[in-house]
C-alpha cells in the first residue's frame, strides 16, 4: 500500500498547477482513502443507541433542528432549514432566484453565520443586490447613484445594518468542485458557517466526467449532498430549467423532470422547489379571478422528510423583497416619483418591471 501511496501523494503536491484548495482536498482525499483501507471499521449500532443520541443532541435543543429563513410562511409549513439538507430551488431565468435566495441569506445571517457562493455575478453586483433586499431600492438605481432624499437616508443607515449580518461572500473565477469542498470546509471550520448559498448548480464543474455533463453535474449533485451531511450544514443550490417547460401548454409550472441536464438533481435533493411567476407567462389571473400581479409562487414538489406545499408571496415589482401574499402592500417602501416608472406593460410578456430579475 506504502509503494502506491507515496508517489501519488508525491506527484499532486509537486503539481504546480494546482490551487491550494485543490491541492489540500486531493491530498486529504488520499489520505482518507489510504487511512479506510488499512483501518476499516465495521461496527453497526443499535437503532436504540441511535435514538438515544438523537434526543440527547436534538430534543434537548430544539433550536439546532431548523434555521428560520425569515419567509414566515414558508418556515410555518416546513419548518425552515435543516441542518445536513441539500436543498434545491429551481426556475426558467428571469423568474427572480437569485433575489429570493439574497433574501433569504440576508434573513438567515442575522442569526448564523452564511456563505454565499457566487458563480454568476459579481461581488458588487452581489452586493448592491444584498443593499436593495435591506434598503428596498432597486439595484439599478443603486448602482447609478440616482438617489433621492429618503434613498439616501436609507443607504446612510445601510452600513449599520450590514455590519450586523454574518453573511460571507465568495466570488473566484475557479469553479471547481474540489476546491469548492475545501473552500466549505474551511469555512465551516473558521466561521461556523451554517448555510451555503451556491449561485447557480451547472456552472460548477468537475474534471471527473467533463466528456459526460449528465455524469458530471449528477456528480456534482451528489457532492453537494455529502457535504450538506459531512459538515452538518444546509447546501442551497439554485438551478436552471430546460427549454421544455415553455414548450408545454397551460399554465407551464415546472414539474420534476425539467431539471435541467441531469435527473440526479431531483434523486439527491431532500428538497426541490421550483420558484413561478403565472404573469411571467400572461396569466393575470387565476382560478378564483384574483389577479397575479407581484404574485410568485414556491413549488415544493420534493420533500423528503414532509409533505408537499405550494407557498404564495408576493414581490415588488423590482424584485427586493419577497412576504407572504396576504401581508399589506406597506411592507414594501416604493418612493412616489418611482411609480410612474413600475406600471405594468399590457402588451409584454412579463409584467415584473424588474431589470435584473435573475
Amino acid at each position: 500500500m506504502e509503494k502506491d501511496f507515496l508517489p501519488h501523494l508525491k506527484r499532486i503536491i509537486e503539481n504546480p498547477h494546482n490551487e491550494q484548495g485543490v491541492l489540500m482536498e486531493q491530498v486529504r482525499k488520499i489520505v482518507l482513502e489510504y487511512d479506510i483501507i488499512e483501518r476499516n471499521d465495521y461496527t453497526s449500532k443499535k437503532v436504540s443507541d441511535v435514538f438515544k443520541d438523537y434526543s440527547k443532541k436534538h430534543v434537548a435543543d430544539k433550536s439546532s433542528q431548523f434555521i428560520q429563513t425569515g419567509l414566515s410562511q414558508y418556515d410555518e409549513k416546513v419548518g425552515g432549514l435543516i441542518p445536513g439538507e441539500f436543498v434545491v430551488i429551481g426556475a426558467r431565468p428571469a423568474m427572480g432566484k437569485t433575489h429570493l435566495i439574497i433574501n433569504m441569506a440576508v434573513n438567515i445571517s442575522k442569526n448564523h453565520p452564511v456563505l454565499y457562493y457566487s458563480l454568476e455575478i459579481s461581488e458588487m453586483m452581489l452586493t448592491s443586490r444584498i443593499a436593495a433586499a435591506i434598503t428596498k431600492i432597486p439595484t439599478n438605481i443603486i448602482l447609478s447613484a440616482e438617489l433621492n432624499e429618503q434613498q439616501e437616508a436609507s443607504m446612510l443607515k445601510l452600513s449599520d445594518e450590514i455590519e450586523k449580518l454574518q453573511l460571507y461572500i465568495y466570488e473566484r473565477n475557479s469553479n471547481s468542485m474540489t476546491g469548492f469542498k475545501a473552500m466549505c470546509r474551511e469555512h465551516v471550520k473558521d466561521r461556523g458557517i451554517k448555510v451555503v448559498f451556491v449561485d447557480y448548480l451547472q456552472l460548477l464543474n468537475s474534471s471527473r466526467y467533463r466528456n459526460n455533463r449528465e455524469l458530471e453535474i449528477g456528480y456534482i449533485s451528489r457532492e453537494l449532498k455529502n457535504i450538506a451531511r459531512e459538515l452538518n450544514i444546509c447546501v442551497v443550490a439554485t438551478s436552471q430549467l430546460s427549454r421544455s417547460v415553455e414548450q408545454r401548454g397551460g399554465d407551464k409550472r415546472p414539474i420534476l423532470s425539467d431539471l435541467r441536464e441531469s435527473g440526479s438533481i431531483e434523486q439527491d435533493a431532500d428538497k426541490v422547489f421550483f420558484l413561478y411567476r403565472p404573469e411571467y407567462y400572461g396569466l393575470l389571473e387565476d382560478e378564483e379571478g384574483n389577479s397575479t400581479q407581484y404574485l410568485s409562487e414556491l413549488i415544493l414538489a420534493k420533500n423528503r422528510n414532509g409533505a408537499l406545499t405550494t407557498i404564495r408571496l408576493k414581490h415588488d415589482p423590482y424584485f427586493t423583497s419577497f412576504v407572504p401574499l396576504d401581508e399589506q402592500p406597506d411592507s414594501f417602501s416604493i418612493p412616489k416619483n418611482r411609480m410612474d416608472q413600475i406600471e405594468p406593460d399590457k402588451n409584454s410578456e412579463s409584467e415584473s418591471g424588474c431589470e435584473f430579475p435573475f
